[in-house]
């Protein structure tokens, strides 16, 4: 179960990276800054279900209240990951930044995630959620 999870949840997160990619290359600066919003609420929309989560079967709860996440727990859970994606919105610069900063983040953020015997990121913790199989409401 353990491995099965963190399998679908790489996968899952792949999709929605793909899916930031192909909204950041869209005319400057709107399509980074829509892939900026994408990361920040897309695990609020119905079920706590990004995209990506939606095509692998896994939805973001609220540990608190056992809900599905909603836009605020979104936006908390993932504000460690969308701040990188602001980076690609400075011209030039924006690239070095993203190296420097944005994929150290993103490096400890699979680790812990990967690491962890909960499999909670940095955001997890911080928005009080986690990942689980989808469960029907």
């Amino acid at each position: 179960m353990h491995t099965k999870l963190l399998v679908n949840r790489l996968v899952g997160k792949a999709i929605d990276f793909l899916l930031v990619l192909v909204l950041a290359s869209i005319l400057y600066p709107v399509g980074p800054f829509a892939a900026f919003l994408y990361i920040l609420i897309g695990d609020g929309f119905q079920g706590g279900r990004s995209l990506g989560k939606r095509v692998v079967g896994l939805q973001v709860i609220n540990t608190t209240t056992g809900n599905p996440a909603d836009f605020k727990d979104s936006v908390v859970r993932n504000s460690t990951v969308a701040v990188p994606v602001l980076f690609f919105m400075i011209p030039f610069i924006g690239w070095i930044l993203w190296i420097v900063i944005g994929i150290p983040i993103l490096a400890i953020e699979v680790y812990l995630m990967t690491r962890l015997e909960q499999q909670a990121r940095l955001g997890d913790t911080m928005a009080d959620t986690r990942v689980s199989e989808r469960v029907e409401t």
